[in-house]
């Protein structure tokens, strides 16, 4: 009997320790739950005084983030900042025009020679007068003078007598007076170059014009009774010249210049008997198309000497 009371009584304490421990299990399993429950609420449960508390928390947060982000970064090893790329802009210097031609008087002495008449020569002194109103555009005069009282055919090299008397042919040709023309220039180009250690100026210009052209026959097939006048022919000329400036106000040029103009010649053919003195039949009956050229060459004086830039403020 007395073994069987001691067996009862050691076995109640192990079940109360079991049902306490199975109480604490169910408490601990409950307790996050009701918390969760207690500690969620809605917008309308917050107040306004509630809310700023919180807005300054998340600042404090904030800034403990940012702190905390500076220190990580002062810790470890910084890289350079990027820099910023050079820029090279370009730089144009623009130099101011030599010589101005604006407004300006040019007088142009000249000698010309012709290039493309194989029976006779022809040299000329020759003189320009151009007035410029812009810097590129030119109008004026252009004179030039052949007669310098001599026998044409002496200055045609013997080359006509050799024709006549070798061959028994006869070549009419013209001589020639004088030239005027009214000419327009423009100049389209200009710049330097340099010989040695001198830097020269230079423009390229475009010349044309109109004006007359003085010229005589000079009797060939009969010049025991014919003589002939001075005639004036309408007549026209282009050309291209290069100038190279010496100074501000002289300078070097050449030209070459084509003149074209109709011109009537001697008679090849002698009326016979008592008509060969007829004046009426010693020239052709139509006029023939003249085109020659020739090459000037002279020196350009700019007048005013000197002149002012003004340029714009």
């Amino acid at each position: 009997m007395g073994a069987g009371v001691l067996r009862g009584e050691g076995q109640r304490p192990m079940r109360e320790l079991g049902g306490i421990a199975l109480l604490m299990a169910a408490l601990l399993t409950a307790f996050p739950t009701a918390v969760q429950a207690q500690m969620e609420f809605s917008l309308d449960e917050v107040d306004e005084e509630d809310a700023e508390p919180a807005k300054d928390s998340k600042r404090q947060g904030d800034l403990i983030e940012e702190l905390a982000a500076g220190d990580d970064t002062d810790s470890g090893p910084t890289e350079p900042a990027p820099q910023r790329e050079e820029i090279a802009e370009e730089i144009y210097a623009v130099q101011q025009i030599y010589a101005l031609r604006l407004k300006r008087l040019e007088i142009a002495p000249s000698v010309a020679f012709t290039l493309n008449d194989p029976y006779l020569k022809h040299y000329g002194l020759g003189l320009a007068l151009n007035y410029w109103f812009t810097n590129v555009l030119s109008v004026g005069l252009n004179f030039i003078w052949y007669d310098w009282g001599t026998n044409p055919l002496e200055r045609s090299t013997s080359f006509v007598p050799r024709i006549q008397n070798q061959f028994r042919l006869s070549v009419p040709i013209n001589d020639w007076q004088f030239g005027l023309w009214v000419n327009f220039t423009y100049v389209p180009f200009y710049g330097k170059f340099k010989v040695r250690k001198k830097i020269f100026q230079w423009d390229a210009y475009l010349i044309g014009g109109v004006g007359l052209m003085r010229t005589q026959p000079i009797p060939v097939f009969d010049p025991a009774n014919r003589s002939f006048d001075w005639q004036t022919n309408v007549a026209f000329n282009v050309g291209a010249g290069l100038r190279i400036f010496l100074t501000r106000y002289l300078t070097f040029f050449t030209e070459f210049r084509a003149y074209m103009w109709p011109d009537q010649f001697e008679n090849t053919q002698v009326a016979p008997g008592p008509a060969r003195d007829d004046s009426s039949t010693w020239l052709q009956s139509g006029s023939s198309f003249v085109a020659n050229t020739s090459i000037q060459v002279g020196f350009t004086l700019f007048l005013p000497i000197k002149f002012e830039y003004r340029l714009p403020k």
